[in-house]
């Protein structure tokens, strides 16, 4: 994000905020030190930090920095566009578990404390997403999950969008 911009922009949604019209605000693809920048120019954090995210992108920095301020992480592209679903790993612990890889995906998103924003038209696919509060990843599931993260992006990153 370009630093004038963004940060007008931001003193747009500070008005809108105090205005009443909107309980919280947020961005998306900011890295920490995006946040930094903003909290130079402005006295409210935001609420939610919509980033890439997934076992192949897990962004430990952006989201230790999150954490550290309170900051919501809401992971777009979960799944990373189906690029993980027929990972080795992740289908063994879908074996285990009878759910599908992509149910291990999210439900490793919600226990490491993400938002998701799982996008589908498929009315059976939605079901599958939200059928993931019946099971839990053991420690060495989590692992092996954790063990996928290589920083591959499928979208855009936000450091070539300045």
């Amino acid at each position: 994000p370009a630093k004038g911009l963004f940060v007008e922009t931001w003193a747009a949604f500070e008005q809108i905020l105090a205005s009443g019209r909107t309980r919280a605000i947020g961005v998306s693809n900011f890295l920490p030190e995006h946040l930094e920048l903003l909290a130079q120019h402005s006295a409210t954090t935001p609420a939610v930090n919509q980033i890439e995210l997934h076992p192949r992108l897990q962004q430990h920095t952006s989201r230790e920095y999150a954490q550290s301020r309170s900051i919501e992480i809401e992971a777009w592209s979960p799944l990373g566009q189906g690029t993980i679903l027929d990972d080795p790993a992740i289908g063994k612990i879908a074996a285990a578990h009878g759910k599908s890889p992509a149910q291990i995906i999210l439900r490793w998103h919600l226990e490491q404390g993400h938002t998701v924003l799982s996008k589908s038209v498929t009315p059976a696919r939605m079901r599958d997403n939200a059928a993931i509060f019946d099971f839990a990843l053991d420690a060495d599931e989590s692992a092996a999950i954790a063990a996928l993260n290589t920083d591959s992006r499928v979208g855009p990153d936000p450091v070539e969008l300045n």
